[in-house]
């Protein structure tokens, strides 16, 4: 997918043991990364040619896990709130969506609504966002097939959207602009 620059960010996504063994077989990340590119000729294909402008990362079995959201003076957004696998590739829209629920809770405590009211409803507001996702990624990174695959990335992007509706939808917080 297109980064900055011009430059674009590969990702090559495969079950924990799998990556482990090519890690385990090869003398870096970086050969690693090239061997995993090359086991899907598609995208190595796309490559082809190209120069890595970075060295290669790489993450195995990451955990998912969701903290609590906001207490009594603080609130987390995205990662430091939850983490899910990055299989699905929507982390930094989970960003984006807590800190616009999070933007409307503060906005009502701005103009006298109770802030742990507020807070708490942004708290289920977040997971009741975020839970249909991780159940997806959660299933994702079993690599349960190309078939179940493709239906769970169709069922992700229907999700996305949803997700997407949602928000645009929502009015924008500006009781303390005026």
């Amino acid at each position: 997918f297109p980064t900055h620059g011009r430059e674009a960010c590969v990702w090559v996504c495969a079950p924990a043991e799998a990556a482990r063994t090519v890690r385990r077989d090869t003398a870096d990340v970086d050969e690693a990364f090239e061997v995993l590119v090359r086991a899907v000729p598609t995208l190595a294909a796309r490559l082809a040619g190209r120069t890595r402008t970075t060295r290669a990362r790489g993450a195995v079995a990451l955990p998912n896990h969701v903290r609590a959201g906001a207490g009594p003076g603080w609130a987390l957004v995205g990662d430091a709130a939850y983490h899910r696998d990055p299989v699905t590739g929507h982390g930094m829209s989970d960003a984006f969506r807590d800190a616009d629920l999070l933007a409307e809770a503060v906005d009502d405590v701005l103009a006298g609504e109770d802030e742990a009211a507020a807070l708490g409803r942004y708290e289920r507001r977040r997971i009741a966002m975020l839970t249909p996702l991780l159940d997806i990624a959660s299933q994702m990174i079993r690599f349960p097939g190309r078939d179940r695959f493709r239906a769970l990335q169709i069922r992700l992007g229907h999700l996305i959207d949803a997700e997407s509706a949602v928000l645009a939808a929502r009015p924008v917080p500006l009781r303390q602009a005026a």
